[in-house]
């Protein structure tokens, strides 16, 4: 005997989506080869996680689903299911260190069979009937503890009954409700309806927490037809909606604790599948609807009703457009003078105003008072209309202006709030909202005028809290402008204890003793025009780019500038951003928009590959800089900070900044180094970063012009800033 799951799933979202979120996932078969794989499902709630780990949690689910349906078993007996757990222990292993917590349980019911696995601490119950008492069994209790060093350290098998009834949720949901009220609100009714009232009771709460959870049982299946195959939706939705009964208790393997152990294997990518919807439509015949003599006569009536009144409607409809119809071919004729038309048509209207008139004096004076009356009270009723009408909008303009300043107050409350507990990432949102609504305000009187000018500085003194602009006391080290004549240095690199200035249009390199402050010139070739640079970890060269894509090696010990074999894959490519990490020098080709990986030869650099997959097309023909701590950042000319993992672009935004970046030049960070270090000259500022792009400070000096070059040494707390010639020291 076949059997077929019925599942029915709720969700509640919390008030605090950063504090709980859920995500919730039911797949079910569509062809007959996933019939006999069953269904699949996922829940998971990740508490206090980043945007980042939930589209990493989103992300683990589609690849388990994808891997169950499309994986084989193998050789050994291990199910598709176990493979898949053991491919995505190999990949997942940086959740385990994420931030936040994740709370995760994943299954597939096949028939009565159930397989599942969980990481956190998810709940899984089954309730059943026995000898007329109705019991449970918690799933995930009396295990082996979870291995920290797998996301799913075991598989948990067993089978369901018929009459049986599987719980899934989230961690929180035992706050509202027990196991044991649980228990009695999803035996005492019919599936929907237990589920329906859970999300109302949870609904009620309003709490902080997301909650979610899946209800299902097992019913016969007695039709011959295939659920994938079958053209009958009716007969599908009568089989899932029949009564079922049973007295039979779990299957002993469920809870015995029968665990596997998860290893490694490989699987594919597939497309995620919809849940299936099945819908039935059933209409009433006419001698339902119709129940006798008296219901027959109100339709009657009603019809007849309908037709008078669309009678009426259609020749109310017919003498207005009639008479605007002539309406307009007299204004038309009146202003064209068609086949000299217009003196007849002032000769009609003339006659027919003084028929009205003389109508209207041959009325007797009864009547003509009941005529002005009538004219009276049309007038009044369409003046007092239209007042009303008039008063209405502005008060309903008067009170979405009045909602507009209390939303405005609240989300400064909201900011003040989240400054108290130290989310000035929060706090600043908010009152960047705010000063969005305060400049969509009006300004027509005087009084709304003076609400703007208060409203808008209020905002603005909040947000110059948080912006944390820091005016550092720089120190002068060394003037170049001194040293040479015609000195146009506008980059800095940094090699041992010694800064070097260059410039495109100047063939000098300015060796600067960071410590002394002592300055000795390096000519070079004038033709090179060095445009950016690098220092390797090691510190023992340094690499430059150049004019016509030239790759440029400074000796320390030497202290000579040679040009460098190097080849690139792409034709006609333009080299920008050089970076050296691990010994490999890494440029982007803005042309091609890649970024290319070259080893160390002999003689220079190879030909280097490609490091972004082929699936990845960023648009990086405007990058300034880039730098690298096993993910490598690349800065745009915009003020946008994009970042790449292992050859594909993650997501990546820069938070709580303001004002925001708009024309940055330099961008550092390395392996070793906690924080990411933008320069933005026009904004004489240098803007300190964590490594999830949340805004930290930023440092500014008077006697900046338009800073172009920086050098930062995080160890030493210690940053250094080219601007007009002059190197400038200041610690942080």
């Amino acid at each position: 005997m076949m059997h077929i799951a019925r599942i029915n799933e709720f969700f509640v979202e919390g008030k605090n989506q950063r504090r709980s979120h859920v995500l919730l996932h039911i797949t079910e078969p569509t062809t007959k080869e996933e019939w006999k794989r069953g269904y699949f499902f996922a829940l998971c709630e990740i508490e206090q996680g980043n945007l980042e780990l939930i589209g990493h949690a989103q992300r683990l689910i589609d690849d388990i689903e994808s891997g169950y349906y499309e994986t084989e078993a193998s050789a050994d007996g291990k199910s598709p299911f176990e493979l898949t757990l053991e491919f995505i222990n190999r990949r997942s292993n940086h959740l385990l260190s994420s931030d936040g917590t994740l709370h995760c349980i994943v299954g597939v019911l096949n028939d009565t069979s159930l397989s599942l696995s969980y990481h956190g601490d998810p709940h899984a119950q089954v309730f059943f009937l026995q000898k007329d008492t109705i019991k449970s069994i918690d799933i995930l209790a009396g295990g082996e503890p979870e291995q920290e060093e797998h996301l799913f350290s075991a598989v948990i098998e067993g089978n369901i009954n018929p009459g049986d009834r599987l719980f899934i949720g989230t961690p929180h949901m035992t706050n509202e409700l027990s196991i044991e009220r649980l228990q009695e609100i999803i035996m005492s009714r019919p599936i929907a309806e237990a589920v329906a009232h859970i999300e109302r009771v949870l609904q009620d709460a309003r709490s902080d927490e997301s909650y979610g959870g899946i209800v299902c049982d097992i019913a016969k299946k007695d039709i011959a037809a295939d659920p994938s195959t079958s053209n009958s939706a009716a007969s599908l939705q009568h089989l899932l909606d029949r009564e079922r009964e049973t007295t039979e208790t779990l299957s002993p393997s469920l809870f015995g604790g029968k665990k596997k152990k998860t290893g490694n294997t490989t699987k594919t990518k597939r497309q995620q599948k919809r849940r299936n919807a099945i819908e039935t439509n059933h209409r009433r015949r006419s001698d339902e609807i119709i129940g006798g003599s008296f219901a027959n006569m109100v339709l009657v009536a009603i019809g007849r009703g309908l037709v008078r009144g669309a009678n009426a409607l259609w020749r109310a409809v017919r003498f207005v457009s009639v008479t605007l119809a002539r309406f307009f071919v007299m204004l038309f004729i009146l202003v064209t003078n068609k086949n000299n038309g217009r003196s007849h048509t002032i000769r009609s209207l003339k006659e027919s105003w003084r028929n009205l008139q003389r109508s209207v004096m041959a009325l007797p004076l009864v009547s003509k008072v009941l005529l002005l009356g009538v004219v009276s009270l049309s007038l009044i009723f369409v003046g007092s209309f239209s007042f009303l009408r008039v008063q209405e909008h502005y008060t309903q303009k008067e009170r979405a202006y009045q909602a507009s300043i209390q939303a405005i107050e609240d989300k400064r409350a909201a900011a003040e709030a989240r400054k108290i507990y130290n989310d000035d990432a929060g706090a600043f949102a908010l009152l960047k909202e705010a000063e969005t609504m305060v400049a969509a305000l009006p300004q027509e009187n005087k009084a709304q005028t003076e609400t703007f000018e208060t409203l808008s500085s209020d905002i603005e003194s909040a947000l110059l809290d948080l912006r944390d602009i820091t005016t550092v006391d720089a120190e002068v080290i060394a003037d170049l402008t001194g040293s040479a004549e015609n000195v146009q240095a506008n980059k800095l690199v940094r090699i041992d204890d010694a800064l070097v200035a260059f410039g495109a249009e100047d063939n000098r390199l300015y060796v600067v003793d960071k410590d002394t402050g002592g300055v000795s010139i390096e000519t070079y070739d004038s033709l090179a025009k060095l445009t950016a640079a690098n220092t390797p970890k090691e510190n023992d060269i340094i690499a430059f780019t150049g004019a016509d894509n030239a790759v440029y090696v400074y000796n320390k010990e030497t202290k000579a500038l040679s040009n460098t074999t190097i080849a690139y894959p792409s034709a006609n490519p333009r080299i920008t951003a050089p970076f050296i990490y691990n010994l490999r020098l890494y440029l982007i080709d803005a042309a091609n928009n890649q970024i290319l990986r070259h080893s160390k030869t002999q003689g220079g650099y190879d030909k280097g590959t490609p490091w972004l997959d082929e699936s990845v097309s960023p648009e990086l023909g405007d990058a300034v800089a880039t730098a690298i701590d096993g993910d490598i950042f690349v800065l745009k000319a915009n003020g946008q900070v994009l970042k790449f993992t292992g050859g594909e672009q993650v997501s990546f935004d820069v938070s709580g900044l303001d004002p925001v970046l708009e024309a940055p030049t330099e961008l550092y960070t390395y392996s070793d180094v906690d924080g990411i270090y933008i320069l933005e000259g026009a904004a004489k500022r240098v803007v300190e970063l964590n490594k999830q792009g949340t805004f930290r400070a930023q440092y500014t000096n008077p006697a900046w012009q338009n800073p172009s070059g920086m050098v930062v040494d995080e160890a030493k707390r210690t940053i250094y800033v080219l601007d007009a010639n002059k190197i400038y020291r200041f610690t942080f």
